[in-house]
């Protein structure tokens, strides 16, 4: 096991869009000194280094040897093997989401990082996007009748290898499934392949406990751009905007007839309250976050266990799509 530092020498595995987002971040992060990134195009890869004045490697184990933690942002299908062999060399890991694309390769990453004492994390990013912890806030004492998740896009050029599911929809799986008590229930499922080899538009219903009713959406063929999660409640209305940070919280009072001076008016109160969300960029949030795991020798926000369960409830949701 790597030694408690005050840094962490952090290096990017991938030099695609989250690869390159990943070593942005990397390079600014106090916690963090990145070392480089690993990418098997070289052209990619010296692209991305130069852009951030750091190293490119082209051979994985010269790479793996000069870090302690790696950030694997390769192609999902290559998550199990890439992260099997960065863990076996006693290196940290963070996984961008899904961990895996089996849950039996995911318990095996997880079993092997238990037993060599190392942080396995796992890159649901939303949970790091700071309308998440204001959101769970708000939720304390409230009790949820319905939630409704939009995950729509419109770029089918990205991330092929799998399906919207896993591209998208798993990330409010994840959010979903920890907002609601007890275990998802998955009721029915949809979905259509328009533009894309694999499912690029999904509808999931689920039922949680006290007959919670969890209606999740999440699309590559729409013509928007929209992350928004909208939950009713006894007694309020949510409306959460991943994209803009926005939390707006909706009263409705009844309405009345008020007298004075023999006028009588119709008075109809409603309330909104705008929710203050701090200015954190959630990659940043989210490497500060595993960098800390590693140092203070703590559970990360989003364990492999979070991605384990996420991912049989993806899984189910694709099996009921073929049916």
């Amino acid at each position: 096991m790597n030694s408690p530092k005050k840094t962490v020498r952090i290096g990017v595995a991938g030099a695609g869009s989250m690869g390159r987002n990943h070593v942005r971040v990397a390079v600014a992060n106090p916690l963090v000194e990145c070392i480089g990134l690993f990418d098997p195009n070289e052209q990619q890869g010296n692209h991305v280094a130069n852009e951030f004045d750091c190293k490119y490697f082209n051979d994985f184990q010269v790479f793996l040897d000069s870090v302690d933690a790696v950030v694997l942002a390769a192609p999902t299908t290559l998550h199990f093997e890439l992260a099997k062999e960065i863990l076996l060399q006693d290196k940290h890991c963070l996984i961008e989401k899904p961990i895996t694309v089996k849950v039996s390769e995911a318990e095996e990453l997880k079993a092997i990082a238990e037993e060599r004492h190392l942080t396995l994390a796992v890159g649901h990013v939303e949970r790091y996007n700071p309308v998440y912890p204001e959101l769970q806030k708000i939720l304390e004492d409230k009790e949820i009748l319905a939630i409704k998740a939009n995950r729509l896009s419109y770029n089918t050029s990205r991330a092929n290898d799998v399906d919207v599911v896993l591209d998208l929809m798993i990330h409010d799986i994840d959010n979903v499934n920890c907002l609601v008590p007890g275990q998802l229930e998955l009721v029915s499922a949809v979905g259509g392949n328009f533009y894309t080899n694999n499912s690029d538009y999904v509808t999931a219903i689920f039922k949680g406990a006290n007959g919670i009713v969890c209606d999740i959406t999440a699309s590559k063929a729409s013509q928007t751009k929209q992350r928004t999660i909208l939950i009713s409640c006894e007694n309020c209305f949510i409306n959460v905007d991943f994209l803009r940070k926005e939390i707006e919280v909706n009263r409705y009072a009844q309405g009345a007839y008020v007298s004075s001076n023999s006028d009588i008016k119709y008075k109809q109160e409603s309330l909104v309250e705008r929710v203050f969300v701090p200015n954190v960029e959630p990659l940043m949030a989210e490497h500060t976050d595993f960098a800390e795991a590693i140092l203070f020798g703590r559970a990360p926000r989003v364990t492999a266990q979070d991605g384990i369960e996420a991912l049989k409830i993806a899984i189910g949701v694709q099996a009921q799509c073929k049916n």
